[in-house]
């Protein structure tokens, strides 16, 4: 090795996570898979890729670690309050959504295609993710009503600081 590289303090450990690699798991109508964990970012942040079917998506929901959606492919469009009032907005191919700690949100593929976003947040936005899927190996979310399946999701929510408001967005525009 170099007497460059030897004085450079570094350590090993880069490794690639192809298409297709990642720690997957389905519940309620999400389909995730983790390319990076928070302890595989020395617990900075956390990024998962998120595929949305038509007519799916993410109920109207708050959480104190800030996030940032990249739209990989397809159409997604975000719900948001402004001054107040509820806002939609469509996110393309290429956009990117960045919503602030505690911003009240939603996001629906509310086109005819698939779309996938990549989601990036704190490790600690993971916490809730890993007990949801933990959950959901003690007891299928697949074998409850979408209700039941959300109200479970909602629970864990409130032991992570992840709050589902009582409200549904998805049909209105």
């Amino acid at each position: 090795m170099s007497v460059t590289f030897e004085n450079i303090p570094a350590s090993e450990g880069v490794r690639k996570v192809a298409p297709g690699e990642g720690e997957r798991f389905d519940v309620a109508g999400a389909h995730l898979t983790w390319k990076v964990k928070g302890e595989d970012s020395g617990y900075a942040f956390s990024i998962c890729e998120q595929t949305l079917g038509p007519g799916e998506g993410v109920p109207l929901h708050s959480h104190p670690s800030p996030e940032v959606f990249y739209i990989l492919a397809g159409q997604i469009d975000f719900f948001r309050i402004v001054d107040g009032k509820e806002d939609w907005f469509r996110c393309e191919t290429g956009s990117a959504v960045i919503l602030p700690p505690n911003s009240l949100h939603a996001l629906y593929n509310r086109s005819y295609e698939p779309g996938r976003v990549l989601g990036i947040s704190t490790q600690l936005h993971q916490t809730f993710f890993d007990a949801v899927a933990k959950a959901d190996r003690n007891e299928a979310f697949s074998a409850l009503p979408f209700a039941a399946a959300m109200a479970r999701v909602a629970e864990i929510g409130l032991r992570h600081n992840v709050y589902f408001a009582p409200y549904e967005v998805k049909d209105r525009r």
